[in-house]
């Protein structure tokens, strides 16, 4: 059996399932509805046609599939990764209504970053593998165990996870009796030493996870109690747990505020927007619901009674024809009316759903709501979006690239299109325009970062600070004091950024940028970068918005004598102490650059002002902007809606939101007319303007 052809071979898991066979030494061809159709000529030279249930359900008279019948070489895919995929393997299946997903991702990286190299296969997409399966060479097999159809009884695994029991996919599943039965079977799949974890024996351990809500406690609690099945220590178990990143479409964040989620079940849509409302409680919410299929949505409609009451606003988009027929008697108004939300609306026309004065908006679903999800980005989505400023016009195009190839892709789609392109980081650095910008915005956000020896080589992707936190918890130094610092790796060496005696450029040593004009990556070693005090050459006007930095590499210490963690947790004191976070108070950071004087400025300044400090560097001196905004009487100061900020006058704020882009240039104007009346220095923005 080497040779196999895919039947729906995009499908959550069939797509997994297709780059393991390969990898295995299986020759893997497929076809999809969305990608060419069916056909029978698919079935030539063969050995196997797997298909999804999916499949069996919705194209049950496709000659490819009744052709492959009569042969006897049709096998779900579930089948064929129980017969071949897992053969001699030590099996592992996570099972639950809800959670199953996060939970076997959790589990993965755990035993990934504990050297176990597992074989991993997901229904949802994991950004640091770039698709929802991955490969290990140990014996070590770990699977996300569906309970539809009953797919999980092909399992034999030797270590069971259920999360929870509740009744789910009614167009299956006769009744609660049915469904629960199906559990207790693959509870006696179990072979070996046949270990079962389930929710009774958790230990309600809290985690400080990156990912939020009571749900997804309980889901690292169930990967924990593995991990010391495992042998694997309390330590190594929750620095792991605690720096997973989450996975595609569960409360996946795919711009700023606006959140794609794949929960369909009324309690799986209700934990998760508690979860939401906890980290946002403050904030306007909307939630836009896609209820899934006919049968489920009929057989659990007592349940949605109260499932959005965390939320402000609720729109209902038409039900998903999953596996099942339509059904009329069962509709998004009586979804809505079951609900008992006072603001709960409903539309057929989510094309033209908007933000309005909604602070968060979540998409929900597991059909076309992603889809949905993704249309609303690129019609709503604006510089105020994606800047920490908030501040900024609408946006024509705007697209997030994860790898080089979507980059050329995207920069080849402006090209075509004739419109101009802007790229963005983290948005931290950056004032924009009130205009619309009908050209390309392009956020790179490749996360992945390797340590190789003394070598770390980061995506431009990765955030700054995450960075920070994992060299030092390593015990790498370098870049300790630059901890805090806010905004991605690929906007640091821009400005070279720098604090409390550290900069960028002390441990660089090159990048990757993609040449816009030329089409091409280039790369650039220090040298060629010309660093200085808060610059380089990518934020000369020859070449600023001209180069895609997509990837940095950087050559640090390892420590033997400081306690890294230790300054790096005072640095991030100061820091909270003299500085307004950007998820609080809108601000972009440092607003000017420190000016620098020769020595008979200096000379001129000290006689009169006694208590202003100079630092040297090379043959000219230092002085603090803010210092020089302070003493001029900004600090605190309001102009229209912004304001310099009450902790650090270096940092000009938008503390409604309300602020726009003339407002900004009115203040900045104010403050330097009157520190260069005061001392006779001229300041400079250090902030970026944009679509102006």
């Amino acid at each position: 059996m080497k040779k196999i052809h895919m039947m729906g071979v995009s499908g959550s898991g069939m797509s997994g399932v297709a780059s393991l066979a390969s990898k295995m030494g299986y020759t893997v061809t497929g076809c999809d509805l969305k990608t060419g159709g069916h056909n029978k000529k698919h079935l030539n030279g063969i050995d196997l046609l797997i298909v999804s249930p999916a499949v069996l359900y919705q194209s049950k008279n496709e000659p490819e599939l009744l052709i492959a019948k009569k042969k006897k070489i049709v096998m779900t895919w579930e089948e064929f990764v129980a017969k071949f995929l897992m053969k001699n393997k030590f099996v592992i299946a996570i099972a639950g209504t809800h959670g199953k997903s996060t939970t076997t991702a959790m589990i993965g990286k755990m035993m990934i970053d504990n050297g176990f190299d597992p074989t991993v296969l997901i229904g949802a997409k994991i950004p640091e593998w770039n698709g929802n399966s991955r490969y290990g060479k140990s014996k070590y097999f770990v699977i996300e165990a569906d309970e539809f159809n009953d797919n999980f009884l092909h399992y034999k695994p030797e270590i069971a996870i259920v999360n929870n029991i509740e009744f789910d996919h009614p167009d299956y599943f006769k009744n609660k009796k049915q469904f629960k039965d199906s559990f207790d079977k693959f509870i006696k799949q179990l072979v070996g030493e046949k270990i079962l974890i389930s929710e009774k024996d958790s230990l309600n351990k809290k985690f400080k996870l990156k990912v939020f809500g009571k749900h997804n406690q309980k889901n690292a609690n169930m990967a924990y109690l593995l991990g010391k099945r495992l042998g694997i220590s309390d330590q190594k178990i929750i620095k792991s747990l605690e720096n997973f990143n989450g996975i595609g479409r569960r409360m996946e964040e795919i711009s700023d505020n606006i959140f794609d989620d794949y929960a369909h079940h009324p309690t799986a849509i209700k934990t998760t927007l508690q979860g939401l409302r906890k980290k946002y409680p403050t904030k306007k919410i909307l939630a836009i619901i896609e209820p899934h299929g006919y049968k489920r949505t009929k057989a659990l409609l007592n349940l949605y009674d109260g499932v959005f009451d965390s939320v402000d606003k609720v729109i209902i988009g038409p039900i998903y024809k999953a596996r099942d027929e339509i059904d009329k008697t069962i509709s998004s108004e009586m979804v809505a009316k079951a609900s008992n939300h006072p603001n709960a609306k409903v539309t057929n026309d989510v094309a033209n759903i908007s933000k309005n004065n909604n602070d968060i908006v979540i998409f929900m679903g597991a059909g076309n709501s992603n889809q949905w999800a993704l249309n609303f980005v690129n019609n709503n989505i604006s510089f105020k979006d994606l800047t920490t400023l908030k501040i900024g016009g609408k946006i024509k195009y705007f697209f997030e690239v994860r790898n080089k190839k979507e980059l050329v892709e995207k920069v080849g789609f402006a090209k075509k299109n004739k419109v101009a392109i802007i790229i963005l980081g983290g948005g931290s650095d950056i004032l924009a325009g009130d205009r619309n910008f009908n050209g390309v915005v392009i956020k790179y956000i490749n996360n992945k970062l390797q340590i190789i020896g003394s070598n770390v080589i980061a995506g431009a992707g990765v955030i700054w600070d995450d960075l920070v936190k994992e060299t030092v918890d390593k015990n790498f130094s370098g870049i300790e004091c630059l901890s805090g610092i806010p905004g991605t790796v690929g906007a640091a060496p821009i400005q070279n950024i720098g604090a409390y005696g550290q900069e960028l450029s002390d441990t660089f040593v090159s990048l990757t940028a993609y040449d816009i004009e030329n089409r091409k990556f280039t790369k650039f070693n220090k040298d060629a970068c010309h660093f200085g005090y808060r610059k380089s050459i990518f934020k000369d006007k020859k070449y600023w918005q001209k180069f895609i930095i997509t990837d940095v590499v950087f050559k640090l210490n390892k420590n033997k004598n400081l306690d890294l963690n230790k300054i790096r947790q005072d640095i991030l004191k100061i820091r909270d102490e003299k500085l307004e976070n950007p998820k609080d108070i809108p601000n972009a950071g440092s607003f000017f650059i420190n000016p620098f004087v020769n020595l008979k400025t200096k000379e001129r300044l000290e006689k009169k002002y006694p208590d202003m400090k100079f630092y040297p560097v090379d043959d000219k001196f230092k002085i603090f902007a803010g210092f020089l905004i302070e003493k001029a009487g900004w600090k605190g100061k309001s102009l229209g809606p912004v304001k310099v900020s009450d902790k650090h006058a270096l940092v000009i704020t938008n503390p409604q939101g309300i602020g726009h882009f003339k407002d900004i240039i009115k203040l900045v104007e104010a403050i330097t007319k009157d520190v260069y009346k005061k001392f006779g220095l001229k300041l400079e923005p250090e902030v970026q303007y944009i679509n102006i």
